[in-house]
């Protein structure tokens, strides 16, 4: 175990078994208000230990245990989908095939996508933060390479921030997520039913039976969708039966990309923040698979997975942007978590 202390701050190195004599690293890092635990397979966002309205620090993200299950976590829980994030319908691009992993389509970049791949690691501290910076040279997902990248966590105070960064000297695609699933109640106590949810997003995206985009924008308004004022997710989750699977689509003009999570009875909210131009929220309503989260049994709207990322199927929609990376272009995209009380 390696480890190193600064002013209230601190990191931590050990190396943990991955099953058939492969080793990860597990990297806890930690300051006066939040504990994080990552891990190098996947860049994974493991743990984060927030403080509820009295000062309790409890882990509010869900993660398959144990870490050797994330081989074969199909569900992305904490994972780092890159280098594109959501569906590829028929799991092609112009003249590009992909890997068709559901259905007939591309789902976070298939099996040889950076969730399944181990990450090398880094470290910096100075007075006021720790950054984690996790890089890999993408040579096998299938799409265009090679592509460096790196995954890079930096904590201040009660934020902690995300920034992905590719660049290839070749023309590529750059999409990628982290893939947390949050539960505010600490420790897994309740479901995630009535906890408050607030997202600055006027529409969603319209898809077809295999949540492949229509090309259709639908206002929220007047709908079960509106969370433009935070509501509890029964509310809705009693209105759909499936739950939410769905592409919330921002205004481009407005001031900011947020998606707010509460828990009253904790008194802890989460703010995300990003400029993505959408977030795919998934309640885990019709969930049925034998999963070990956090060494409890996942059951049925246990997390909330929080998604932001460009619009999902973009190079079928050109009109909607593009996420091409082009020759020796390096772009960077980050997602702020902050954990406070309210």
């Amino acid at each position: 175990m390696k480890s190193q202390k600064g002013k209230n701050m601190s990191v931590k190195v050990e190396k943990v078994s991955m099953g058939e004599g492969k080793t990860t690293q597990l990297v806890r890092i930690e300051n006066e208000r939040l504990t994080v635990e990552l891990v190098a397979y996947g860049a994974h966002l493991y743990r984060v230990l927030a403080r509820d309205r009295y000062g309790i620090a409890k882990n509010v993200v869900l993660n398959v245990t144990p870490i050797s299950a994330l081989a074969t976590d199909l569900q992305y829980f904490g994972a780092t989908v890159g280098p594109v994030a959501g569906r590829i319908k028929q799991a092609q691009i112009g003249a590009l095939s992909l890997e068709a992993n559901e259905n007939a389509n591309s789902l976070h970049s298939g099996s040889q996508g950076w969730s399944f791949q181990e990450w090398d690691l880094d470290w910096q501290e100075t007075d006021d933060k720790i950054t984690v910076i996790f890089s890999y040279v993408d040579h096998q997902s299938g799409f265009p390479g090679p592509i460096t990248a790196q995954v890079m966590y930096r904590l201040i105070g009660e934020d902690l921030s995300i920034t992905f960064t590719g660049e290839s000297p070749v023309e590529t695609f750059f999409n990628p997520t982290n893939h947390g699933y949050f539960n505010l109640s600490g420790e897994l106590k309740t479901d995630i039913r009535k906890q408050m949810l607030e997202i600055s997003a006027p529409h969603i995206l319209a898809t077809d039976g295999e949540l492949i985009p229509t090309g259709t924008f639908l206002p929220v308004a007047e709908t079960p969708y509106d969370f433009t004022t935070a509501k509890p997710l029964e509310t809705v989750l009693n209105e759909l039966p499936s739950g939410l699977d769905t592409a919330f689509v921002f205004d481009d003009n407005a001031r900011e990309h947020r998606v707010s999570l509460y828990d009253k009875a904790s008194g802890r909210q989460l703010d995300v923040t990003s400029e993505a131009g959408s977030v795919i929220i998934y309640s885990a309503s019709g969930w049925n698979r034998d999963t070990q989260v956090n060494y409890h049994p996942m059951t049925k709207e246990l997390g909330l997975a929080i998604e932001f990322q460009e619009l999902p199927d973009l190079p079928h929609h050109p009109e909607w942007g593009s996420i091409a990376l082009l020759p020796d272009e390096k772009i960077s995209k980050t997602i702020h978590y902050r954990f406070g009380v309210n």
